[in-house]
């Protein structure tokens, strides 16, 4: 009996090891979507343009009426290895937050990713150095990066985050002022990091979620005085800038 048992956990194991062998090579292998949900909100709560909402510590008014950045260097990261999935993109949140509000934000997809399991995601909001020397006219036309419409020629950078709209001030109507707090030059960009459990399954795709709150962008690491400086256009303005970018990186949040 004791060595008819020593075969069958042999025959066991053996069998166990070829159901693996056979598993692996169709979990490992193959390519999947990923679809990130870009969404805006305030103080936790969905955003929606042209909205009023109460600007931090002064208590102002204020509504937007444009979001949009660029992104850069997306990539999935497994351990310490990492795959960029999108080298530079556009972003504009404006019309999928504009009523009828989009319940899932601005849909992005990206197809043919390696299946398997990431333990986080990253990208960089704005264009790294290398990107941002060049000029518009340094693209090819089909290139997002073409467009003159994004770039500051005085600065020789582009606008790397873009948020609009406007505010009460001393308690004007709130359509009296507007604010511009673009981000631009090198000095502003960021790279963000998140730790997330993501699943990429052959031929499936996956959906996660990417918050940015806005009110953070005010007052995050530091507090934006916007009745102070509510246009963001000059070179002297970069320190201003680089305070409100590291507030930008407390902002996002993947779910």
């Amino acid at each position: 009996m004791r060595r008819d048992f020593r075969v069958y956990r042999v025959v066991f194991s053996v069998l166990i090891g070829v159901l693996f062998a056979s598993c692996t090579p169709e979990e490992e292998s193959g390519t999947g979507k990923l679809t990130i949900r870009w969404k805006l909100v305030y103080g936790g709560f969905p955003l929606e343009m042209f909205q009023l909402y109460t600007y931090p510590r002064l208590n102002d008014s204020l509504y937007f009426s444009r979001i949009s950045y660029f992104i850069s260097d997306l990539s999935l990261h497994r351990g310490t290895d990492s795959i960029i999935i999108k080298d530079v993109d556009y972003l504009n949140l404006t019309s999928s937050h504009t009523a009828p509000v989009s319940v899932n934000g601005l849909e992005y997809t990206l197809e043919g990713l390696p299946t398997g399991n990431y333990s986080g995601l990253s990208f960089g909001v704005g264009l790294p150095s290398a990107k941002n020397a060049l000029r518009p006219i340094d693209y090819p036309a089909t290139s997002i990066l073409s467009s003159s419409a994004e770039y500051w020629s005085s600065w020789k950078s582009y606008i790397f985050f873009r948020p609009e709209g406007r505010i009460s001030i001393n308690g004007q109507p709130v359509d009296q002022a507007d604010f511009a707090l673009h981000l631009g030059a090198d000095a502003t960009f960021r790279r963000i990091l998140q730790a997330h459990q993501i699943r990429i399954n052959k031929n499936q795709e996956t959906f996660i979620e990417i918050q940015l709150d806005m009110r953070k962008f005010f007052d995050g690491v530091h507090f934006h005085d916007i009745e102070v400086d509510r246009q963001m256009h000059s070179l002297f303005q970069v320190p201003i800038m680089v305070k409100l970018a590291d507030n930008l990186a407390t902002a996002f949040q993947v779910k």
